[in-house]
């Protein structure tokens, strides 16, 4: 465990508690350059984590899930896929978030949303969502591409591939999954499948748009933990 991490989340509870809103886009920007810095090493997990032979056991998920910390304003994570493994489309709804791949490379195609429609039919909920397609990034966590970082409005749908072998990644969400949106109640992930529009969807300012359908979880998208042992600057801060 380094002083780097403990910094970070020193400047994540500064940054997403409410009672520093008026110093936002400073925090954020702040945060983002400590993250940009983040190692596997920094956050204290075992390289074997990360590892070919860990996702060659036959009753291993193709993904694994960390849990770090989460409390009312954020949550920290990390996710290690298996090589050529893709996270699947899935939503951010209304948060801001960081990404930092700390093992391996990720690929990572984003999407930001125009306009959207739902209903109900028969009971279930029809979703469908208008977005611009973002220019596809390769994230390495051996040289020097800082981070990912999605908005509310930008860049808040995404998917994810290891590229080259197993990838790691941490993440930094607010608000967290199930806090509360005023009109909308509790934020939840969901999944989508990518529909394409006439003419390639290429609009008039040149950007490339489809259209992304709610779906059910994807069968093949599970994940297991991995116990994380808190430090003790994590343990002192409490949850709320």
């Amino acid at each position: 465990m380094t002083t780097l991490f403990a910094r970070v989340f020193r400047q994540a509870k500064l940054t997403f508690e409410q009672a520093n809103t008026e110093r936002f886009i400073t925090n954020l920007q702040n945060l983002r350059a400590l993250v940009e810095q983040l190692t596997l090493a920094d956050l204290n997990l075992d390289a074997g984590v990360v590892s070919r032979e860990t996702f060659q056991q036959t009753t291993k998920a193709p993904c694994t899930f960390v849990d770090i910390f989460e409390n009312a304003y954020f949550t920290m994570s990390v996710f290690i896929l298996k090589e050529n493994y893709t996270m699947p489309l899935h939503d951010h709804p209304r948060m801001h978030g960081l990404l930092r791949v700390v093992s391996g490379t990720i690929k990572i195609q984003s999407y930001s949303e125009i306009d959207r429609r739902e209903e109900i039919r028969d009971g279930e909920e029809l979703r469908h969502v208008l977005v611009n397609v973002e220019q596809e990034k390769m994230l390495c966590a051996d040289n020097k591409d800082g981070c990912a970082m999605l908005t509310p409005s930008e860049r808040n749908f995404h998917e994810i591939t290891a590229v080259g072998g197993p990838a790691a990644f941490f993440d930094i969400l607010s608000p967290p999954y199930n806090a509360d949106m005023p009109e909308n109640g509790k934020r939840s992930c969901s999944f989508y499948r990518k529909l394409l529009l006439p003419g390639d969807g290429i609009s008039n300012d040149g950007r490339k748009r489809m259209v992304l359908e709610k779906v059910p979880t994807p069968d093949h998208y599970y994940c297991d933990t991995e116990k994380y042992v808190r430090p003790e600057f994590m343990s002192t801060a409490g949850e709320q």
